[in-house]
């Protein structure tokens, strides 16, 4: 019986001597040598060590500071009251995003009326036109409405978003408005 597990003590040791022979390792030194040369190997080979690094963060969700009343058309809509705004893109004083870095970003907005009144929208980039909100609260029902988009855009650094009055603005309510924008 001992003949057999100084057998297999054997067959482990060698195997585990002829491990370290293949790799050439002869204590932890080397191995952390040997390591260290492979990463810069696979470094100068176009790989790249992939490490939990935390994403550039910009995000903003605001609401207007009041209800919004009789704007004219192409006035920026401001919502006033912001709840977040990492990376300070949004400007709450002009109602504005200015992308703090260029990327892929996605902007929701809306608006919400109260029986009776209509409030139109329009996103633009840089003053160019985008997409279109409606809200009709002159249906002949007893219920706000409301009314909302989302876009996704390509900007660079600089680049403007903003929410404008399209043609009628007769009323927004402020609570239940809201403009919102992240970096994808």
């Amino acid at each position: 019986m001992s003949f057999l597990f100084v057998s297999t003590f054997e067959k482990l040791y060698g195997a585990g001597l002829f491990f370290l022979l293949l790799l050439g390792v002869s204590g932890n030194d080397d191995f952390i040598a040997k390591y260290d040369k492979y990463q810069n190997v696979c470094k100068k080979m176009g790989y790249q060590d992939k490490r939990c690094e935390e994403k550039e963060v910009i995000a903003f969700h605001a609401r207007p500071s009041t209800d919004l009343r009789n704007l004219k058309d192409k006035d920026v809509v401001v919502f006033g009251t912001v709840t977040l705004n990492t990376g300070k893109g949004y400007n709450p004083t002009t109602g504005k995003f200015t992308a703090p870095s260029r990327g892929h970003y996605s902007f929701t907005w809306t608006i919400a009326t109260r029986p009776g009144y209509m409030f139109s929208t329009q996103l633009v980039i840089n003053g160019n036109p985008v997409s279109y909100t409606h809200v009709n609260g002159k249906t002949g029902g007893n219920n706000y409405e409301t009314g909302s988009s989302t876009v996704i855009l390509k900007m660079e650094k600089n680049d403007v978003v903003s929410i404008l009055l399209y043609y009628t603005g007769e009323l927004a309510v402020g609570l239940w408005s809201s403009f919102s924008g992240f970096k994808l």
